[in-house]
């Protein structure tokens, strides 16, 4: 009986440790399996993140396109110097989107910046008082200075200092169809094209010949200023003829881009995040488009975008805009216009510079705010942003106090002085709250709607 007792007792004890045994066993695998799924979860993590990085380094603009264009040594296309590389003759891939607007890639420099030039003539006036660059008006509009309203072409950009460095140029001088390189370099954010990158592109038989006269940064060897002619030749001027301006910028290298191959149907995109700007959209008002050259954070400032039915005299009398004539086109775009808008309980009164630019104030880019009057609709005046599509139109700027001539803008880049009784077409432009936006993408094809 003893013994059986001692059989019992060892067994008991025996499946006691079995029982023991068996949770901790269970216990050690649920661990490893926690161990092995964090230390896996944390592998494909780092794995991907590793791929994204690997990825986004392919999507940056300068290696993209560097991936998409051989160099060549002959043909037109991507061509390398000591500097970088740069195109060359008339390519068709080199087209970048940015700020809603399309640009051309002039240059990717040696440290992967990339050099871009706006596509189009943004606006058209006169060099200045002077041969100088620095001194000139072209300065003054493109880039932010001290001065109050300088830098209209800077302040349409998203968060420029995010996206752009500071380009290098230089005054150089053109002689027997030759670039003479000055030694003294100059930096800006925002700067217009050397007559270099023009030349080096191949000039008139390049993708920089847009068919639009626009001024060139160089001189010729008798110190005269220097202009793209619309054939696409490059030809002396005085500083008191009109052209057009085109931007050049250098994006920084880091900058990725979300889609495109470089045309001009599906260009480059730079991804701006959140960094958006409602300067160059559209926006529906009524059943009327309307686009934006103008965002000062709470307002919006508007043209409309084809007024292809509004084409009258300046006035009979003078090129000043004056609410109060009734033969005045301010009248009417105040009176008649006005109460023919359905929405017009939701435009700004707006101030509307009115500065005289002429020989007497050195057409100088200051003397238009020396003037301004404040009311629901004025015009374009000729140092305002522009990127539409109509041609032939009145700016409200005077050309004299006591004269009967205004300025007429065309889309070849040239802006000429006509009778004011002469019918042109009419742009109106007017003001409006940006918290009254409450839909669409801001594109032709889908407007921000109000």
């Amino acid at each position: 009986m003893l013994k059986k007792g001692k059989t019992t007792t060892t067994k008991k004890t025996k499946l006691l440790i079995g029982k023991k045994e068996l949770l901790f066993n269970i216990i050690s695998l649920i661990f490893l399996i926690i161990i092995g799924l964090y230390f896996g979860i944390r592998s494909f993590y780092f794995y991907g993140q590793q791929n994204k990085r690997i990825k986004e380094e392919n999507q940056t603009l300068n290696g993209t396109i560097l991936k998409l264009n051989q160099i060549e040594k002959e043909n037109d296309g991507l061509h390398q110097d000591k500097d970088g590389y740069y195109f060359k003759g008339n390519v068709v891939n080199n087209y970048v989107k940015f700020a809603n607007r399309l640009f051309r890639v002039i240059r990717i420099n040696n440290d992967n910046t990339v050099k871009i030039i706006s596509e189009d003539v943004p606006a058209s006036f006169m060099w200045g008082s002077d041969v100088n660059y620095e001194t000139s008006n072209l300065k003054e509009w493109l880039e932010k200075g001290s001065t109050p309203n300088s830098g209209i072409y800077y302040k349409t950009l998203p968060s420029p200092e995010k996206f752009l460095v500071k380009t290098k140029y230089s005054e150089d001088i053109l002689k027997d169809s030759k670039v003479e390189t000055n030694s003294k370099n100059n930096t800006s954010y925002i700067t217009t094209l050397t007559i270099k990158d023009y030349i080096n592109a191949s000039g008139k038989n390049s993708y920089l010949n847009i068919g639009k006269a626009f001024w060139t940064l160089g001189l010729d060897e008798n110190n005269n200023n220097l202009f793209v002619d619309t054939d696409g030749s490059i030809n002396d001027s005085m500083t008191d003829e009109i052209y057009g301006i085109r931007a050049v910028l250098t994006l920084n290298k880091n900058l990725n881009i979300i889609s495109g191959d470089g045309t001009k149907e599906n260009p480059f995109i730079i991804n701006q995040d959140n960094n958006i700007n409602y300067v160059d959209s559209y926006i529906n008002i009524g059943g009327d488009i309307w686009k934006v050259n103008y965002d000062d954070n709470h307002s919006l400032k508007l043209y409309l975008n084809n007024p292809n039915n509004i084409t009258l005299p300046y006035s009979y009398s003078t090129s000043i805009y004056n609410l109060y004539d009734k033969n005045n086109i301010a009248y009417y775009l105040n009176n008649n216009l006005f109460n023919s808008l359905t929405y017009n309980q939701y435009l700004n009164n707006c101030n509307f510079y009115t500065g005289e630019i002429s020989s007497e104030t050195a057409y100088q880019y200051s003397s238009i705010y020396v003037n301004y009057l404040t009311t629901k609709v004025g015009l374009l005046n000729i140092f305002d942003y522009y990127t539409g599509s109509t041609d032939d139109f009145y700016y409200m700027t005077t050309t004299s106090s006591v004269g009967s001539m205004a300025y007429v803008y065309h889309q070849t880049g040239l802006v000429e002085e006509v009778k004011v009784e002469t019918p042109k077409n009419i742009v109106p432009v007017i003001s409006i709250n940006k918290n009254l936006i409450k839909g669409g993408l801001g594109t032709l094809d889908n407007p921000y709607i109000v």
